[in-house]
């Protein structure tokens, strides 16, 4: 009997042994590393989240401050100054109501543009004036002020000599005229230039271009004016746009004569053609606008980088024909020419009619518009 209870006890014991070797404690037990590890994985992985996040917010409030400093940029007011005495109209219109008269050198704040007039603000009043007469001002990065230089005024004369009954009378300015203007721009601070000067525009003052078209035998008056008028503080310059055809003839400028003013530094010869003929008529660009340019390079020995369009015609075509040619074309369109179309460059008629004092007020130099 003592036997069997002894049996039995062994047996309840290894029952028990084998119980608690396959117990789900047990089972906790071994698994439980494996359940630490997955904890700290996610707890790296909610870390790293939460870095990602906060990268990207940071990120994200830097773009905003990107957006709104180049939001400040877009809107800050452009600034413009006056050229000269400028009307500031109610309306965009040459009969609109005139609400005062801007001083020549005066700031005014630019809103918008329609067409050959700029909405601005002066003095408490908002208007419009004429575009012509704005320059805009930048503000440089050192806090310095400087003027975006785009616009110049190009004078155009064509005959300079007394009328005597032959040809187009206004195409004609007679030669103590022409001294009187160019007398003007001297006292008036103006620097004549020419096309290879442009590149320097920003440092020169109050430039102008005085172009004279066709190469007249009488454009020889306009070189001695210059002449007498040259001086240390006045450098005067000017651009004969002449016609390939008109050289060496009786009407025409001789090709000595073309050389000794390019050679002096005070005429620039630049090309009208060989034959001025209206540029969108024609089909073989190459010896009106190429075979040209060599012409005259050969005899100045000079570069030739400007074309007159011949009575002002020109076209898309005409233009991208240019293009391979020049870096510069004029027009006869009327107002001040913009560089930033430099093979459609406008004008200023200068004719037998127009006085002193139109001459100014051509220059922005009286009260305009």
């Amino acid at each position: 009997m003592e036997k069997k209870n002894w049996l039995f006890l062994v047996g309840v014991s290894l029952i028990i042994i084998v119980i608690t070797a396959c117990s789900p404690q047990v089972k906790t037990d071994r698994l439980q590393p494996q359940s630490l590890k997955t904890n700290v994985d996610l707890d790296q992985e909610i870390h790293t989240i939460s870095r990602e996040n906060t990268n990207d917010l940071k990120r994200k409030d830097q773009t905003v401050e990107q957006a709104v400093e180049q939001d400040e940029e877009t809107s800050a007011p452009k600034i413009y100054r006056t050229t000269g005495n400028l009307n500031l109209r109610q309306e965009a219109s040459l009969d609109s109501q005139i609400l005062t008269t801007i001083p020549e050198g005066e700031s005014v704040e630019y809103i918008s543009s329609v067409g050959d007039w700029d909405h601005i603000s002066y003095g408490g009043e908002t208007g419009y004036a004429s575009n012509q007469y704005l320059q805009e001002v930048v503000q440089t990065s050192n806090g310095t002020v400087s003027e975006n230089v785009d616009k110049v005024p190009i004078l155009m004369y064509h005959a300079i000599d007394e009328y005597i009954g032959k040809g187009i009378k206004e195409l004609y300015v007679t030669p103590d005229n022409f001294k009187q203007q160019m007398t003007y721009l001297k006292s008036s601070g103006f620097t004549p230039i020419t096309f290879e000067d442009i590149e320097h525009l920003d440092k020169i003052s109050k430039p102008i271009l005085v172009t004279l078209d066709d190469g007249y035998q009488n454009n020889i008056n306009a070189y001695q004016i210059l002449q007498d008028l040259n001086s240390a503080d006045f450098h005067a310059k000017a651009v004969i746009f002449m016609i390939g055809k008109k050289i060496d003839t009786k009407t025409g400028l001789s090709s000595a004569q073309l050389k000794e003013m390019s050679d002096s530094g005070i005429i620039s010869i630049q090309s009208h053609t060989e034959t001025h003929p209206e540029l969108p008529d024609i089909q073989h660009y190459e010896a009106e606008l190429g075979e040209i340019k060599d012409k005259l390079e050969g005899i100045t020995g000079k570069k030739i980088n400007a074309i007159a369009y011949p009575a002002g015609k020109y076209d898309d075509r005409v233009i991208e024909e240019t293009r391979k040619y020049y870096n510069y074309a004029v027009t006869t369109n009327p107002g001040t020419a913009s560089l930033s179309t430099p093979y459609e460059l406008n004008r200023i008629r200068v004719s037998y009619s127009t006085t002193l004092e139109e001459f100014q007020n051509l220059l922005g130099e009286g009260t305009v518009q």
